[in-house]
């Protein structure tokens, strides 16, 4: 059974419940890390929304990690590079600290580079990269997870599905998202064939043997796509684990990587314009353009305040009770 709810009013209700668990968390952090949430829910992205807090701030708690220092390290407090240690706090808020430091820290250098490490679910990356291009940065991002995916042609899983991100603005329309997984399934997906017994598709694991198999449970590593998408993972290792610190953690946390860029400083005389014409290039071409993210409502400018969600979220009954729904409805609930 599902509990539908006002968008602003969930935003509400995730802001209050990740106030609750980190109070230090300013105000601006909270506002992103619930959005993203939500907005997560919005694209038809549950597994990634507010149940994905839920069950982060549940790990959190059988953990019982001590929490690490709040505020992004560095060579100095302002420096273009800086890293956040995720030890103890829920994903979203280290990837929404990331974020704001980034930002920061390109507005004043042109340039930022910020790396998490310990961290646990992180959501949706290109909801993120999203938030950066609307500010005016090209960004990249990317991070990796304990390992579930084996080399092209190898047996044994060495890096996680490690998604990547890039967004850049674009005039007058939504930033150019580009936003997915280097293996060939998530683990979001993985979980759902494991907990309902639904097969697996053809080809797409192995099994401790190195046999394909299409039973979730029996599943050692997922297969590559392709040796592009291998090496891509590859990469994304490098940089969001290698780079960062997070790679090989014992407690199953994982790293990330986030870059935002001011492209009047690297030769860009318009990057919005820029990106505009490649989409209409590859559109031309018989192309398929990225658009999932053009249906979240955008910035009236760089400066401007981010507009609330918008529209319904359908919540399952675990999450809902979380939130204190039950089966009652609320102002706003159904």
């Amino acid at each position: 059974m599902s509990h539908h709810l006002d968008a602003g009013a969930a935003q509400a209700l995730v802001t209050g419940r990740l106030r609750e668990h980190s109070p230090e968390t300013s105000a601006a952090e909270l506002a992103l890390a619930s959005r993203w949430l939500v907005e997560a829910e919005l694209l038809g992205l549950p597994d990634f929304g507010i149940g994905m807090l839920r069950r982060d701030l549940d790990r959190l708690a059988a953990a019982s990690t001590a929490v690490a220092p709040a505020e992004p390290s560095g060579p100095v407090s302002d420096a273009p590079t800086a890293s956040i240690d995720a030890t103890g706090r829920p994903g979203i808020l280290a990837l929404a600290r990331a974020t704001v430091a980034a930002a920061q820290r390109a507005t004043t250098h042109g340039s930022a580079i910020v790396g998490i490490r310990g961290a646990g679910a992180l959501g949706v990356l290109g909801l993120a990269a999203r938030e950066l291009a609307e500010r005016g940065f090209v960004a990249f991002l990317a991070a990796q997870a304990p390992p579930i995916v084996a080399p092209w042609g190898g047996t044994q899983p060495v890096v996680g599905t490690n998604p990547i991100a890039i967004a850049v603005p674009r005039p007058d329309a939504s930033p150019l998202v580009v936003d997915y997984a280097t293996a060939p399934a998530t683990m979001a997906a993985l979980r759902r064939h494991r907990a309902d017994g639904s097969r697996l598709p053809a080809g797409l694991a192995i099994d401790v043997d190195g046999a394909e198999t299409t039973d979730a449970s029996r599943l050692a590593a997922l297969v590559p796509a392709s040796l592009l998408g291998s090496l891509t993972g590859l990469v994304v290792e490098l940089l969001a684990g290698v780079v960062t610190g997070g790679r090989g953690a014992a407690d199953g946390t994982r790293g990330a990587i986030l870059i935002a860029v001011d492209a009047r400083g690297t030769g860009a005389a318009d990057v919005a314009a820029g990106a505009a014409r490649l989409a209409e290039d590859w559109r031309a071409a018989g192309g398929h353009l990225p658009a999932r993210f053009d249906a979240l409502p955008t910035r009236a400018s760089a400066l401007a305040e981010p507009p609330a969600p918008a529209g319904t979220v359908a919540l399952d009954q675990p999450t809902a009770d979380w939130l204190g729904l039950g089966m009652t409805a609320t102002d706003g609930a159904r």
